[in-house]
């Protein structure tokens, strides 16, 4: 089973995260999607699965032989801790008016990460062995698979745990280096809410298109994610980049978060932040599919 040192509750949206758009302290509240409830919760008790980021030597069981046990959230837990740093250090520029282009790029490194560690992003990846041998963690877990009997069996490392994404979150070949390229070649701008509604967050918090390109790999076309239950960033071509946050009203950040509602629900299963913009975000949507509904049927 797995060690005592190994927790059980792993997160593929990081708390730290959550914690930005709670309504008093630890607490927010969920709309689940796939079972179309409404709850309280805990940060903790939200977007996690059981031992997600631990590399099993029978992945198809909750037993087994664990490899490096525990080290991959370690090593996660300092990566959130450099990724809060960051947003604390966006929440004081956006109050002063200006981004800098330094954490401008860090928020793109920060959205990359979010989408390629999350378990709907991961089902078709392909990992890239090479970059992947590269890691001396990557190389450190080998060496114990070839001292349990299964050195070929690198699928562990890559399907068993998510390695790549994981240890290899900055380096060229790794799937967030790939979304934050995307990202860069698009331009980019600030929303700051200047009224009382509230930017609300999901499971999957970046929201976005995509489309096949060339090299027959699906690209970002366009993207937008919160920052914070008042801070939020777009990415896209029909509009120029600007690191001043611009001030959108009540309307506007209802429209923006009912997006969510308006996504496939397998893709998105919760939706978080404070219950009266959940509210909000929901009828918007609602009253779009009937507008859409009727302007079918005519």
């Amino acid at each position: 089973m797995a060690q005592p040192e190994t927790p059980k509750k792993q997160h593929y949206v990081p708390k730290y995260y959550l914690r930005r758009f709670t309504e008093e302290g630890e607490r927010l509240w969920v709309d689940d999607l796939v079972r179309k409830k409404r709850y309280k919760s805990n940060v903790g008790d939200v977007c996690e699965e059981n031992y997600l980021y631990e590399m099993l030597a029978e992945p198809t069981a909750w037993h087994g032989s664990i490899i490096l046990p525990g080290k991959i959230e370690k090593r996660l837990s300092k990566i959130e801790g450099e990724q809060a740093q960051l947003l604390a250090r966006v929440d004081r520029q956006a109050e002063k008016g200006r981004i800098s282009e330094k954490n401008r790029r860090g928020v793109a490194w920060l959205i990359a990460h979010f989408i390629a560690r999350h378990p709907a992003m991961l089902a078709d990846y392909e990992p890239d062995y090479d970059a992947m041998m590269s890691d001396p963690f990557v190389r450190e877990g080998c060496q114990l698979l070839e001292q349990l009997g299964m050195g070929s069996d690198i699928e562990v490392l890559a399907n068993g745990a998510n390695q790549m994404v994981l240890t290899l979150w900055r380096r060229k070949g790794s799937p967030t280096y790939f979304a934050k390229t995307n990202l860069e070649a698009l331009n980019f701008r600030f929303f700051k809410a200047t009224g009382d509604v509230r930017f609300i967050t999901s499971s999957l918090p970046p929201h976005f298109n995509t489309s096949e390109r060339a090299d027959g790999k699906d690209h970002i076309d366009d993207l937008l994610m919160p920052l914070s239950d008042t801070l939020a960033v777009e990415y896209g071509r029909t509009f120029a980049s600007t690191s001043k946050p611009i001030g959108v009203q009540d309307e506007e950040v209802v429209r923006i978060n009912a997006g969510y509602y308006l996504g496939v629900p397998l893709r998105e299963k919760v939706l978080a932040g404070r219950e009266s913009d959940l509210s909000a975000a929901r009828e918007y949507a609602q009253g779009w599919k009937a507008a859409a509904l009727i302007r079918a049927v005519r």
